[in-house]
């Protein structure tokens, strides 16, 4: 992967590390790369360091094992603060545990050590990336609810009011259709509704995947436990996930994309369904 420089200069790190050798000598090549980067010792001092500048960062990137607090205290702490600041945590101890918590706290990314410097640059670069994408979705979704409403406000004659909504997703659902790549599956991950460009991009009919499962989109990085992990992520959080994956079309042609699962709920706050937005990198 190249990366823009112009892309890394605009990113703001939180490092934390309490090796010094460690953290200096990848705070003088980070330093070289980002816009900025802020460092501390321990978990404590990071968490101070982020309420300083909670503004400003974009990543924060963490050991695990330190002293005073550790990383993942320390992220949990953070993410009370602002629970969508994306995190990569580090450490040398491959403890299944420490996995399965880090991805209990949503931590974007787990890297052992000894980092390998381009490998964490550009993981930082692609989990930024996502989350600014996404937080780019979420002001447009605001900004058309808000101008939904107005719209709504505006017609005092509920027949107009409701010819007019029904008008707008009509246009909504043919703008979707035709230019986004969609698919709703049910809590078993069958598919239940795919959009136009959906099917045209995978070469698929209806009667192809419908009632199939997503699988059936030939992942090659992915399988069914891992994709069951991902909505069970979703579940957990209460919120959007992504994770990049790459599919294979046709005979010799791969596509490498980001999944992003919306969960939807029923009166009783469950999960019924989820819709799946396939953005092509």
């Amino acid at each position: 992967m190249k990366l823009d420089t112009k892309e890394l200069k605009t990113i703001t790190i939180l490092y934390v590390e309490d090796d010094d050798a460690v953290r200096e000598q990848t705070q003088i090549v980070m330093t070289k790369l980002f816009k900025n980067v802020y460092i501390a010792e321990d978990g404590v001092l990071g968490l101070n360091k982020f309420k300083q500048h909670k503004d400003e960062i974009d990543i924060v990137v963490s050991d695990i094992n330190m002293p005073n607090m550790n990383g993942l205290d320390m992220i949990s702490k953070i993410n009370e603060l602002n629970s969508s600041i994306p995190t990569i945590v580090t450490t040398a101890h491959t403890d299944s545990k420490f996995v399965l918590d880090a991805i209990d706290m949503n931590v974007d990314k787990y890297m052992p050590k000894p980092l390998q410097i381009k490998e964490l640059t550009i993981n930082i670069v692609n989990i930024v990336q996502k989350y600014r994408r996404l937080n780019n979705i979420e002001v447009l979704a605001r900004t058309l609810m808000e101008k939904k409403s107005e719209t709504e406000h505006l017609h005092s004659n509920l027949s107009e009011k409701m010819e007019r909504l029904q008008i707008e997703n009509n246009y909504l659902k043919a703008i979707v259709d035709n230019l986004v790549l969609k698919v709703k599956i049910d809590k078993a991950a069958q598919i239940i509704e795919t959009s136009d460009k959906f099917l045209r991009f995978f070469e698929l009919s209806k009667d192809e995947i419908i009632g199939e499962n997503i699988n059936i989109l030939r992942c090659e990085n992915c399988d069914q436990e891992s994709f069951q992990k991902l909505m069970l992520k979703a579940i957990h959080t209460k919120k959007t996930v992504t994770s990049t994956y790459t599919f294979k079309k046709g005979e010799n042609s791969k596509i490498t994309a980001d999944v992003t699962l919306t969960p939807s709920y029923n009166i009783n706050m469950l999960v019924s369904e989820y819709t799946v937005y396939i953005d092509i990198l």
